[in-house]
């Protein structure tokens, strides 16, 4: 080694081709450990899986002053965890494999043309071992499934090596490698295009790795002993100039490397624990290849006469050493563990092994002239007592007792990975149950390898086995853990509902894997679902801020935001302008906690084209929270804007979800006729879903103060056991005015509760059903004004007086007001709204006061009484008094355009508004598009069948349009429900127009 690059005297042909094998075999170095600190399966491969949760909450009360009655609302929020990805093999390594391999054949064919004849028998049998070992009949070339091309091509590699072995020994080097290559070219080519299997590369490769695992055991032997050359070369190269001894150098430092051999061997085998850095058995192995270079120059003194190092020997080398890190590299790129263990242990029992009889081989040699300070290198293999291949034979043996004595431990390890790799090919090609089978028959020789274990597991969890999965999860941890399978081992238990036992699990994890990201995210979510939100806080927390890149922080960021979310905790909203650059579960999770909250999101757009039309359950629970969000502001909407998700047939799981989303929308924008539209659809649908369905439209009928529909649909949600539906269908019955049937209903409700009797007495409801109201608030006493109709005057001017310093008073005189502008008493109704005088601290009453302005403004056409109202906060629901202030502005503008189409939208919007239809109705009889007038009656007496006011414009419209028979079926309803001045004055009405119609020519 007194010269480095010692190839540098060859011929150029032959230095050239050297030094691009050497440039392959440093990069396959550099190959194998990329693979093997980048492991497919061992290292993190983690995918984010989410668990979306529905919740409850609650974005707005019923609007009616008196109780506080939530509207229930669904959120969804997103958990997300990690799963390992699906570990197959990486196909790019696989092809790289089998390139290298049939180039490295091509040399090492070439190589034993050269050898003599005992040799050349040995390496040609390899060859055809190898040819056996691919299985080609199983590949169906050009249909043929017998044994033809398997003969044909060991045929061709013998008769070609005996040929220039025996006959044409002048044959050039480069001849003799371009016939082999061809002959291994032409089996590829057959193999690609004519075989009828799939993947026929990969199936040769994962069939054929047999022998190539087997040179590179042979290649590990050769080298098993370079380092200990090499210390030898460091100090008795030359003969030492002081006279000075080498051998105590020479034994201290290599029994140092001995020992420390042994230690790793000693720490595999379990027979010390002792915490200190132990040998890499790879790094090991690359430096004592990289050694080897000179090594196996030096070695070839004693084989020159059997093939020369200059320049074939150092080919074959370097062929052999790219072979061994191209199949390392290949076995960590697909998490071949069994093959990864049985390599580990022969380079150990390798280096020794032989690295022990090398030592003594030198000291029984040359301890003399060590002592003596002579440069012994020279002679290292000249020996003089005891022969060279004693280190061969003797060291070969001590490996062969080291695997006896852990019971052929490597041998079955090395069996296992074959299996493995041909269950990875059988996976690979969509065989399931071969693959499992094939892994199972893996397990059987290495029962506590983690990949079969794993992909096992993984394949029980797929079919919904979760505790065969967990058993074979723990498994995979027994020698070689790994954050994946504790934490699908973790999911496992989680599905099984063996919550405690993930909880266990994760503890042991954290034991080998010390603040993991992904273990800590994992732990909290297992408190999570033991509802222990403080330590589910710390460990998302925690995960938060071990995670070693964004993706991994913002995964434990979205899950606090989804346990604050669903557990209700007062957690300031980071940031609005955070939420561009955030995933869509984090923005769902956001929504969701704002929705809680009660705070509208404005930094967030719903662009129709920007959604996927496959919906993704991030993208569907991101989707819903922003629409609910937007109710808070009652923004326009819609329904096309996600309702044409729920066409397409890939979406039919979020189906029922967007109608609920749309119709809340469409609901608090005012679009009440659509959104009671949807709800119909959504409450006759599911009967799992129907009663919160019921229970939420009876909400939303009590803001439109149909109470007696509410009552039926609470009834119906009672029917079907949803909480609280019979005390909402009690309130609902008194604003009815049914206050003894609302009395005997929630005593019923009481009983059935087996409530004590001291509660009975703290219940503002039920005192108030007794009739004891005067000890009750002013809120009840204001409802008691409002919705007994059998109240005495003195009792009435009792309550008056008790209420007479009370908003609720003002109330009073508000709703008063109301409907005398529903009756048409529109002057009456302006007399008693001047007269009402709000403090500026009640501001839900001055907005109330507002929006009765407006649309006694717009109704009377009263610029005086319009110039009084202030537009900024006229509400949009229950009723949308904005809208009907934006019609009457523009008619005042006589925008004609603009006035049809806000006047439609006012007619069609919202049935419950009587005033605002009937409004928009005579806006286009005036206009003369009677069938336009017609049609909003029509739509609006059939949403709300109960309101006397809009039957009688339909009545009337009815008979204009020549309808006669509708409009006397109408008229014969009307004869019911009024009273007698109200019925004769609309008769006089009726007897007019219908006069008038006859009078018209046909």
């Amino acid at each position: 080694m007194r010269n480095l690059n010692f190839w540098k005297g060859w011929k150029l042909r032959y230095r050239g081709i050297y030094q691009v094998l050497l440039l392959i075999f440093l990069v396959s170095i550099a190959y194998s450990f990329y693979n093997q600190y980048n492991s497919f399966d061992l290292a993190h491969p983690m995918d984010v899986v989410r668990k979306t949760q529905s919740i409850e909450l609650s974005l707005q009360n019923v609007q009616d002053f008196i109780f506080e009655l939530p509207v229930p609302a669904r959120n969804y929020i997103i958990f997300q965890s990690f799963l390992p990805l699906e570990s197959g093999f990486k196909l790019s390594g696989t092809y790289l494999l089998i390139a290298i391999i049939f180039c490295c054949f091509s040399i090492l064919m070439t190589a034993s043309t050269y050898l003599s004849r005992w040799w050349f028998i040995i390496f040609q049998s390899v060859f055809v071992i190898w040819i056996i070992t691919l299985k080609l009949q199983f590949l169906k070339i050009f249909g043929i499934e017998n044994q033809l091309f398997t003969f044909l091509f060991v045929g061709l590699i013998l008769v070609s090596g005996y040929y220039l072995h025996a006959y044409k020994e002048s044959a050039s080097l480069f001849l003799r490698w371009m016939i082999f290559a061809i002959i291994l070219i032409s089996l590829m080519a057959l193999v690609t295009i004519g075989s009828t299997v799939e993947a026929p590369i990969v199936f040769m490769a994962h069939h054929g790795i047999i022998v190539p695992v087997l040179l590179a055991i042979i290649f590990i032997f050769n080298i098993a002993y370079d380092i200990i050359l090499h210390i030898l070369y460091l100090l008795a190269d030359k003969k030492n100039k002081e006279e000075g001894s080498n051998l105590m150098h020479f034994i201290i430092i290599s029994l140092l490397y001995l020992i420390y051999v042994g230690l790793t061997f000693a720490k595999n085998d379990n027979l010390i624990n002792i915490e200190i850095v132990y040998l890499n058995e790879f790094v090991l192995l690359a430096i004592s290849a990289v050694l080897g270079i000179w090594g196996f120059r030096k070695r070839s003194e004693l084989i020159d006469s059997q093939l020369s190092f200059r320049p074939l020997g150092g080919y074959v080398f370097l062929a052999l050493g790219i072979l061994t890190f191209t199949v390392i590299a290949w076995i960590f790129k697909n998490a071949n563990d069994p093959l990864i263990d049985t390599f580990e242990d022969i380079i150990i029992f390798s280096h020794l092994g032989f690295g022990v009889l090398f030592f003594f081989y030198v000291l029984y040699n040359f301890v003399g002239l060590l002592k003596a300070g002579h440069g012994i290198y020279p002679v290292v293999f000249r020996p003089v007592n005891i022969p060279y291949n004693l280190v061969r034979g003797v060291g070969f043996a001590i490996v062969i007792i080291l695997i006896l004595r852990v019971s052929y431990l490597p041998y079955y390890q090395a069996i296992s990975g074959y299996y493995v790799g041909l269950a990875d090919y059988y996976e690979y090609i969509g065989e399931e149950e071969k693959a499992k089978t094939t892994y199972k028959i893996a397990r059987q020789y290495a029962a506590t390898s983690h990949k079969h274990n794993f992909k096992i597991g993984q394949m029980e969890y797929e079919e919904g086995n979760w505790a065969e999965a967990s058993s074979y999860f723990n498994n995979a941890n027994f020698k070689r853990p790994s954050v994946q399978s504790y934490i699908q081992r973790t999911q496992s238990q989680l599905n099984a509902n063996l919550i405690f036992e993930a909880l266990f699990t994760l503890e042991d994890a954290q034991k080998e894997f010390p603040n993991n990201a992904y273990l800590l995210n994992m732990r909290g979510i297992v408190y999570e679902k033991l509802n222990r939100t403080d330590s589910a806080f710390i460990y998302f927390d925690a995960a938060a801020r071990a995670a070693n890149n964004d993706d991994l922080a913002e995964v434990a960021q979205v899950n606090r935001l989804g346990l604050f979310a669903k557990n209700s905790v007062d957690e300031e909203l980071p940031l609005q302008s955070e939420l561009n650059d955030k995933s869509v579960a984090y923005q769902a999770n956001y929504l969701a906690l704002a929705n809680r909250k009660r705070q509208f999101i404005d930094s967030i757009d719903l662009n129709a084209r920007k959604i996927p039309e496959i919906l993704t359950y991030n993208d569907f629970s991101f989707i819903f929270n922003l629409t609910l969000n937007k109710t808070l502001a009652n923004q326009g909407f819609k329904a096309d804007t996600i309702h044409w998700l729920t066409q397409i047939e890939e979406n039919e799981d979020f189906e029922k979800s967007l109608k609920y989303a749309t119709s809340s929308r469409q609901n608090y924008a005012g679009n009440v006729n659509s959104a009671y539209s949807f709800m119909f659809e959504l409450e006759n649908d599911n009967i799992a879903d129907a009663g919160f369905y019921y229970l939420l439209h009876g909400m939303w009928l009590m803001d439109q103060k149909e109470y007696s529909k509410a009552e039926q649909h609470f009834a119906k949600a009672a029917e079907l056991k949803m909480s609280k539906a019979n005390t909402y269908r009690t309130i609902a019955m008194i604003w009815g005015g049914k206050l003894y049937e609302a009395a005997q209903l929630y005593r019923k409700e009481m009983n059935s509760e087996a409530v004590a009797a001291n509660i009975y007495e703290r219940d503002p409801l039920y005192q108030f059903l007794l009739g004891e109201y005067e000890k009750l608030p002013d809120s009840f006493k204001y409802l008691w004004l409002s919705t007994n109709s059998a109240l005495t005057k003195e009792k009435k001017d009792s309550i008056f007086n008790d209420l007479r310093n009370s908003p609720f008073l003002m109330l009073h005189e508000l709703n008063k007001t109301e409907q005398q502008i529903k009756n048409g008493d529109l002057e009456l109704a302006s007399n008693s709204l001047e007269e009402i005088n709000i403090p500026s601290t009640e501001k839900g009453l001055l907005i109330y006061k507002n929006n009765l302005t407006a649309l006694l403004s717009a109704i009377n056409k009263d610029e005086d009484l319009a110039n009084t109202v202030e537009p900024s906060i006229l509400q949009q629901y229950p009723y949308n008094y904005k809208l009907i202030w934006q019609a009457s502005t523009s008619l005042k503008e006589e925008n004609n355009a603009k006035s049809d189409s806000l006047m439609l939208d006012l007619g069609r919007q919202n049935a419950f508004f009587e005033t605002a239809v009937i409004y928009s109705a005579q806006y286009f009889i005036e206009k003369g598009e009677m069938e336009v007038a017609y049609d909003i009656l029509v739509e609006a007496s059939r949403i709300n069948e109960n309101s006397v006011e809009i039957l009688k414009s339909y009545t009337l419209q009815a008979l204009r349009m020549n309808l006669i028979n509708y409009a006397e079926e109408s008229y014969q309803k009307l004869r019911q429900s009024l009273n007698t001045d109200n019925w004769e004055k609309f008769s006089e009405e009726y007897e007019r127009i219908k006069e008038s119609m006859e009078e018209m020519p046909w």
